[in-house]
């Protein structure tokens, strides 16, 4: 088996230089569409855009529907963070009235309370929701208590509901996730087939296939960065070796995730630790530019980390500017 790099026309292109970005792929595929379409009269051109069309037309839909799903996620996500922010506030309403009953301490309200607030004020959400379950549970047990245990109950619901919807929208953007990666996939390939058809339809004259063709996307110079993955609800460390790092060093960070993970980075004086000394956070499909020094590096902070703390991966990269 030959060991040599492969023949560059055996590379797809497309595919290549789109990997990590659904809108540069819509963006390439678009221009070719409409450059193809304004020229379908000519029985070559249309005969190509006939085979086009349709996996274009599938891929620029799954776009939109995702698109669409991201803003109810982000909807949903914030009604239940919205939500669940409210803990403290009702917390303190339902412990007034369980201690005008039962006075702090007691052994009653410590069996109520036996870790005070912090389970409901600590932890992941679904902890957090699960201690307000727990709480209602114990109080509809005790009919002196049934006034606040409505309440308890009416809170729960509420929140669980807005989990759920969340849930929702969740799987939905997973399920699009794979169709719009599959499809960039399937068009990929089709664009390559456009390619070889024009190829031989211009053989005489090679530089009439640039036309139907956005070359500024597919001619990106190489970049210096570093890119990789972070799990949910885990932090990783961008190892910045062999790149020498000041606190005047510039990166363009990007959030590659293709589902709502949020990610922040920010120096911290250990590869494991979120004591970021400064953080950014940065939502899927955004990038920002920033020094060192800004992220938080100094003498003491010299690891850069990723820290997710949502319940989906995420992909990030990091480019030396």
């Amino acid at each position: 088996m030959s060991t040599q790099n492969p023949w560059r026309f055996r590379i797809n292109t497309f595919d290549a230089n789109t990997t990590s970005s659904n809108v540069k792929m819509l963006s390439i595929a678009s221009d070719t569409y409409a450059k193809l379409k304004a020229e379908q009269a000519d029985i070559a051109i249309g005969s190509i855009l006939l085979f086009y069309e349709p996996p274009f037309f599938a891929y620029r839909d799954i776009c939109q529907q995702y698109d669409m799903r991201v803003g109810n996620y982000r909807g949903t996500t914030l009604s239940f963070e919205q939500t669940m922010d409210l803990i403290p506030a009702k917390l303190r309403e339902w412990e007034g009235f369980i201690r005008s009953v039962y006075t702090e301490d007691s052994p009653k309200e410590r069996a109520i309370f036996p870790n005070k607030r912090s389970p409901f004020e600590a932890g992941t959400y679904e902890d957090r929701l699960n201690a307000i379950g727990a709480l209602y549970i114990k109080l509809s047990a005790d009919p002196v208590l049934m006034p606040v245990s409505g309440q308890v109950s009416s809170f729960y619901n509420s929140a669980l509901a807005a989990r759920l919807a969340q849930q929702v929208d969740e799987g939905s953007l997973n399920q699009l996730s794979d169709l719009r990666e599959n499809q960039r996939l399937h068009l990929s390939t089709e664009l390559m087939g456009v390619l070889g058809q024009l190829l031989y339809i211009h053989r005489n004259n090679l530089e009439e296939v640039d036309r139907y063709f956005d070359l500024s996307l597919l001619r990106e110079p190489g970049i210096d960065g570093i890119s990789g993955s972070v799990s949910p609800n885990t932090l990783v460390n961008a190892n910045t070796g062999g790149h020498s790092i000041t606190a005047d060093t510039r990166f363009k960070i990007y959030n590659l995730s293709s589902v709502f993970a949020p990610l922040m980075f920010g120096y911290a004086d250990t590869p494991d630790s979120t004591a970021f000394s400064a953080a950014i956070s940065i939502n899927p499909g955004e990038s920002v530019e920033k020094t060192a020094a800004e992220l938080g590096y100094n003498t003491t902070n010299h690891y850069l980390n990723i820290l997710n703390k949502t319940a989906m991966p995420a992909d990030w990269k990091i480019v030396f500017l």
